[in-house]
């Protein structure tokens, strides 16, 4: 038996530098960043380059734009993984089939000159990059729409450890198609255990200078449009708002599309699920700033989950990262009868390298909604000087040849704001709570949060004094503040209705930590005198007769019976105002400090 030759020592595979693409930035995009997100698909981009593969080819489509278009700057921000240096090489490749011409460079002198168009679509700054270990570096792409068509430009891009990478960059430039005006190819899925009519949105765009309007229509069962004849605003985004209730779990919708005498349509699935689903996305909360991208929304994507006729509040951080002080407005976002989209405060202006906090109020009415990938505006503008806001006001119907100062926008630019909103029917019991002041049984709404330690101790009392054999130990202090903690949220939360020391006391007893953002807070709030009687009000002296006394407290009484039926609205809004207020007298005294010196360990 003949014997195999040897190969020699075993070795091992190799194991290759990983990086990953961890964000990216869209210089004023005409949609939200998360389309550009899915375009790119960043995170099957992110797997390709966490393998140990050495080679793979991946598609960046951009979403399509007008001919003529602005350019647009993406950045996208790598890092480095591995615990050595990293070196990536970018390198151009022909994909169009131009050929040199010859061209006049003088007199009597001709050169064969690439004259190739398609190398002017797609421009990569940096064709070098060399990243520290856990160093994160941007690569700036720069598109041009100035080409009819679709175009694919592809780059290799060459590791240190020798790996190869392909990348195309998908480019779809046309002037208006009534067959690419939905950015909606999916519904968002609905339950179908639950009976009942939600209404969610087909977003619609407009990337032409001018207002369209467009007309919808479907001979679908169980699907019912609301604004069948939609104006979409120029460059704009707008829903077309539907109900649909599918027949199964997979199921496909037909919709027409009319503009103009010309009719497109569209094919969108649906999908009925038996248990809710939330969107599942890696991308980042926060993005990152640089010399192109200044005004930053922390976070950049907000979801709220309300019930029917009910308030709800959130918190977002808008920073400058410029040297100059701008101005700020947000775009309220009001859809009648379904939901209202409100912000405090509504315009403001903040100093370079400063920090505001903004509530995002969302009101819901009578309506079901389902809704995601709501743009919301926020305007940039730049502060006009005294002298220009007095020429527009007393000039504006003036036109002047020289086009002055006083004619141009103060606008800059616009900051996009991604929220979802999702509106619940109550149930049966948040109704019979309603009607019913009393709640029997046993209530814990602070989910078990230092509940144990006081059953422990009754367990440990009650064992001492009735079973034990030796006297019953006391209590700990802890012990004692845990249960005295545990009857305070028992007594408060068997009542409807609560003052506002109730509300801060049952608070402050379902989360018992204390921090010292919390201490400062309530110092704060004990040495203001928001909401308080001042002690410069007069008092005025009233001589009253038996009978005049009693009429005076029964109508009291009865005030008091009134004013017990207060909206829980009415309590979180002056709580939230409380806070933004504690919040920005705090942040006056914050010192920030660059990430590089920041001590993580204490």
């Amino acid at each position: 038996m003949a014997k195999s030759p040897c190969l020699g020592p075993l070795k091992p595979p190799i194991v290759y530098q990983k990086f990953m693409v961890e964000n990216l930035t869209v210089i004023r995009p005409p949609i939200l960043k998360i389309y550009y997100w899915e375009g790119f698909d960043i995170t099957g981009l992110n797997k390709k380059l966490r393998s140990n593969k050495p080679e793979h080819e991946h598609i960046l489509a951009v979403p399509v734009r007008q001919i003529q278009s602005q350019p647009l700057k993406m950045i996208f921000w790598l890092r480095n993984m591995s615990a050595k240096p990293l070196e990536l090489k970018l390198k151009r490749i022909q994909n169009c089939q131009c050929q040199p011409l010859q061209t006049r460079v003088g007199f009597n002198q001709f050169r064969q000159l690439f004259h190739c168009p398609h190398r002017r679509l797609v421009h990569v700054s940096q064709e070098v990059l060399n990243l520290q270990p856990d160093e994160v570096l941007p690569l700036s792409v720069t598109a041009y729409f100035f080409l009819y068509g679709e175009h694919y430009l592809t780059y290799e891009v060459y590791t240190g450890d020798g790996r190869k990478f392909v990348w195309n960059f998908k480019l779809e430039i046309s002037a208006f198609d009534s067959e690419k005006c939905l950015l909606t190819k999916e519904l968002l899925p609905i339950n179908i255990k639950h009976f009942q009519h939600v209404t969610q949105p087909i977003w619609v765009q407009n990337i032409t200078m001018t207002h369209l309007a467009f007309a919808f229509a479907s001979r679908e069962r169980n699907f019912k449009l609301h604004n069948s004849n939609l104006t979409v605003p120029r460059q704009s985004v707008w829903p077309l708002l539907v109900e649909y209730r599918p027949l199964d779990y997979e199921n496909e919708i037909e919709l027409i599309l009319t503009y103009d005498n010309t009719k497109a349509k569209y094919k969108i699935k649906a999908r009925g699920v038996i248990t809710d689903e939330n969107e599942i996305t890696d991308m980042p909360l926060k993005d990152r700033e640089s010399s192109d991208y200044l005004y930053v929304i922390y976070p950049n994507r907000l979801s709220f989950e309300v019930n029917i006729k009910q308030n709800r509040t959130q918190l977002v951080n808008v920073h400058n990262y410029g040297q100059k002080c701008m101005e700020f407005r947000w775009q309220n976002y009001i859809i009648s009868d379904f939901f209202a989209v409100t912000f405090e405060p509504p315009i403001f202006r903040l100093k370079g390298h400063h920090s505001k906090l903004c509530e995002i109020r969302i009101g819901a009415f009578e309506r079901l909604v389902f809704f995601r990938r709501i743009p919301i505006v926020l305007e940039v503008h730049r502060i006009l000087d005294r002298a220009t806001q007095i020429a527009k006001a007393e000039l504006s119907e003036i036109e002047s040849i020289d086009d002055p100062k006083w004619k141009e926008d103060s606008y800059v630019e616009h900051v996009f704001l991604h929220l979802n909103i999702r509106v619940h029917s109550r149930s049966n019991d948040e109704k019979s709570e309603d009607i019913s002041d009393e709640i029997g049984g046993d209530c814990a709404p602070c989910g078990g949060v230092g509940t144990e330690v006081a059953a422990g101790a009754a367990g440990t009392a009650g064992a001492g004094g009735a079973g034990g054999d030796g006297p019953a130990v006391p209590p700990t202090g802890e012990q004692q503040r845990a249960a005295e903690r545990e009857e305070l949220v028992k007594r408060l939360s068997a009542k409807r209705f609560l003052n506002a020391n109730e509300i801060i006391d049952l608070s402050m007893s379902i989360d018992h930590r204390i921090t010292i953002f919390e201490k400062l807070f309530w110092k704060y709030l004990s040495k203001s005198n928001f909401m308080r009687i001042t002690p410069e009000r007069s008092r005025k002296k009233f001589s009253k007769t038996y009978e005049q006394v009693i009429e005076m407290n029964q109508a009291s009484s009865m005030a008091v019976d009134n004013r017990l039926y207060v909206d829980h609205n009415t309590i979180m809004s002056i709580l939230n105002r409380l806070m933004v207020e504690g919040i920005n007298d705090l942040a006056k005294n914050w010192i920030f400090i660059p990430a590089e010196y920041y001590d993580r360990t204490n």
